[in-house]
């Protein structure tokens, strides 16, 4: 790629340090660096702390090593700047990542899961509804299993209307809580 006479002015401005030269290179590509950062998901500050760095050392390289750019522009050399520390950024935000993995993973503690098993109650419970009438059992599995109202269970059964069911529901816990206490 061959270099432009205004690069080639640029270049000649910067080795004799002038902040002018600097300045316009900055504002110039600005905007293409922060765009051309963004498919590594950086944040806008981390990317406009990188492009000032990448400006600085590129200043720095021109006034103190007196560089002359032959086979590239000024743009492409500061661009391969700012990536290499877009990369080191990358680098260390990954190794950050990794020590607060690491610390999370030592910072746990054991939780004792409730067994599944049923409890003594819940089995006794289960034993009398087989006791009680079809009936009654559908009824109280229907209202306390599935949580249907009283309304859905009028329209999916036989009973007439909501005061029915009701008062069976009411007969029904009785009966249960009866044969619960009994046995």
């Amino acid at each position: 790629m061959k270099n432009t006479v205004s690069d080639d002015q640029l270049q000649k401005r910067l080795r004799a340090d002038d902040k002018k030269a600097l300045e316009e290179i900055y504002v110039a590509y600005k905007s293409e660096f922060i765009n051309y950062s963004k498919r590594y998901k950086i944040e806008t500050s981390d990317v406009l702390d990188i492009y000032q760095d990448a400006i600085i050392a590129m200043h720095q390289n021109f006034v103190m090593s007196r560089i002359e750019l032959k086979t590239s522009t000024i743009k492409t050399y500061l661009f391969g700047i700012g990536k290499n520390k877009l990369f080191k950024r990358l680098k260390e935000k990954q190794r950050l990542l990794r020590v607060e993995v690491e610390q999370q993973k030592d910072e746990y503690t054991e939780i004792k899961l409730e067994s599944n098993l049923p409890t003594e109650n819940q089995l006794k419970l289960a034993k009398r509804l087989n006791e009680i009438s079809g009936t009654c059992k559908k009824l109280l599995q229907l209202f306390y299993y599935r949580n249907l109202t009283i309304e859905e269970i009028v329209e999916l059964t036989h009973y007439k209307d909501g005061n029915t069911v009701r008062s069976h529901k009411s007969r029904c816990l009785k009966n249960l809580k009866t044969l619960f206490k009994v046995k």
